[in-house]
């Protein structure tokens, strides 16, 4: 049985729990996932523990230490809690850029880019893993996709749908500009 968290809910969620503290977006974006933004991210989910067990194929006993803390949360359950809470949500991401556009990658780099050659522009940072030419750029590996532009817009669209916000339609949008030039 699946619950499903009113709006008012979700709202309470969004603006009682801060994730940034009192780091800067850079830092912030650059430290793993914590118990508070796990138990928000399965609050917006609109799961309990035991089904977001199940759809992370964790332990009841894992989940239930990821939100208390007494264990650190994996790198792949993190980037799965963040693919789940976009892939829901991804009807909302058409104002959204594709990320080779966002990043300005050159058409080399697009070649090689394994979003890019899927038509995955909202989900590079699951695809790519870090491997991205900005990825590389940076010197931060995978930890750089959660300071990226792409996720951090996308995070931020989900977290407005969740406090009950509209998010408009793109403004005369061209459906090829989200497609892979292959």
């Amino acid at each position: 049985m699946t619950r499903y968290h009113s709006v008012a809910f979700r709202r309470h969620i969004v603006a009682t729990i801060d994730n940034e503290d009192a780091l800067g977006e850079g830092e912030a974006a650059l430290r793993p996932m914590d118990k508070v933004t796990f138990a928000r991210a399965r609050a917006l989910l609109g799961k309990s523990q035991k089904e977001l067990a199940q759809l992370l194929g964790v332990s009841l006993k894992a989940v239930e230490s990821y939100e208390q803390g007494w264990r650190n949360i994996p790198s792949n359950v993190e980037r799965m809690v963040y693919f789940l809470l976009f892939k829901l949500n991804q009807e909302a991401f058409a104002p959204v850029a594709p990320c080779w556009t966002l990043t300005s990658c050159s058409e080399e780099a697009r070649r090689d880019c394994v979003a890019h050659v899927v038509g995955e522009g909202h989900f590079c940072w699951f695809f790519t893993g870090g491997l991205c030419a900005s990825a590389r750029a940076s010197g931060e590996g995978e930890r750089h996709c959660y300071r990226c532009e792409v996720f951090i817009k996308l995070k931020d669209l989900v977290e407005q749908l969740a406090a009950g916000q509209t998010i408009p339609p793109p403004a005369g949008a061209d459906a090829s500009a989200n497609g892979a030039a292959l």
